[in-house]
């Protein structure tokens, strides 16, 4: 299949007018300078880069990048402790939208490497479009396994009725309605909701969305903006051909013996935020408590309990290790469904430095 490529001199403006902002913390300068310097390299007209906390080595490095790539291209906003991504991309969606120059905002991962062509395909692809504000877009990652599932088999990303963690007894009658838009070689499919990441959307949208809601700290805090946004009467669309390069997997790829949230290598700042996080943007779908109880109740026994065949003996002969995990599941499954923001964990395991 040819693709069209995107008409440059049209859409130029519209690239230039576009703030990327990218959030990073730990020790990542490496690659979240990639990130500045792909983005610039789109055609962004500038870049919002939070520094989320980092130690005063790294936030040196971050410090120079106006610097080095040019003040009015670059910005940095100083973060005095690393407030998750919800916190994080709160702040530099904020700074983004106060700049008079800002028409879009682009949201990427400090890991999302844009392919040259990325924003051009995205500022294409909007005005085909029509243009409108309350049009956003989103760049796809073919490591998304979500993302994979809604080009190769229609499956929507979005919230269904009395699931847990997307997993439903119901699922085959819950036929959801993917919508494909196609035009001049290019290619997008519809979304209720999408993770930050490659997330291309019109200033004048937060009139509706708001910021990112900081409570949710981390995880999903993401799909809450996103849901706001649709809920809202927008739209959002998954571009094929605007593609991102994750250039580190995520914490819940690869192969292992547990189920991510069981692994001890994650810590529990992890599994806490992913579970009670989710489970509050579901509760607004649930229909029936009994099959909500019954999807629970299965998910964690087949997903996760029995997640491997290696699994359960795991389990039996480090029972204690275990027991801790489980307990911890516990108190996210019952802080998301009392949709209780209790954030204190983060402070307690504050030494932890790679969320």
């Amino acid at each position: 299949m040819t693709i069209a490529m995107p008409d440059q001199p049209v859409d130029q403006p519209t690239q230039r007018q576009t703030c990327a902002v990218t959030v990073t913390y730990g020790s990542r300068l490496a690659l979240v300078q990639q990130v500045v310097q792909g983005a610039l390299a789109c055609g962004a007209g500038h870049v919002v880069v939070v520094d989320n906390g980092t130690a005063t080595s790294v936030a040196a490095g971050l410090a120079a990048l106006p610097a080095r790539l040019g003040a009015d291209r670059v910005s940095v906003v100083r973060l005095p402790e690393n407030r998750g991504s919800a916190g994080g991309f709160r702040a530099g969606v904020e700074a983004a939208a106060g700049r008079p120059e800002t028409g879009h905002i682009w949201l990427l991962d400090d890991d999302n490497l844009p392919a040259p062509d990325a924003l051009a395909v995205l500022a294409k692809i909007w005005r085909l479009m029509g243009a409108r504000p309350e049009v956003a877009l989103v760049s796809y990652r073919p490591d998304k396994r979500t993302y994979q599932k809604l080009i190769t088999r229609d499956k929507p990303n979005s919230l269904l009725p009395n699931s847990f963690f997307g997993f439903s007894v119901q699922s085959p009658w819950q036929k959801q309605k993917v919508v494909h838009w196609r035009q001049d070689g290019l290619a997008c499919w519809s979304m209720d909701m999408a993770g930050y990441g490659g997330l291309w959307l019109h200033k004048d949208a937060l009139q509706k969305t708001g910021l990112p809601d900081a409570r949710f700290y981390l995880y999903f805090d993401d799909y809450a903006f996103t849901l706001r946004l649709t809920e809202g009467g927008g739209k959002i669309w998954l571009c094929q051909q605007s593609t991102l390069t994750d250039l580190e997997p995520s914490w819940t790829d690869g192969k292992a013996i547990l189920h991510p949230w069981l692994q001890p290598e994650n810590g529990p700042i992890r599994p806490y935020f992913s579970i009670r996080n989710r489970i509050i943007l579901e509760k607004r779908a649930v229909r029936s408590h009994a099959l909500y109880r019954l999807n629970r109740a299965l998910f964690l026994l087949i997903k996760v309990f029995c997640a491997t065949p290696r699994s359960v003996g795991y389990h039996l002969r480090h029972p204690l290790r275990m027991l801790r995990r489980w307990h911890l599941i516990r108190k996210a499954i019952r802080d998301g469904e009392a949709e209780r923001f209790d954030n204190t964990l983060v402070h307690s395991v504050r030494a932890e430095t790679s969320l």
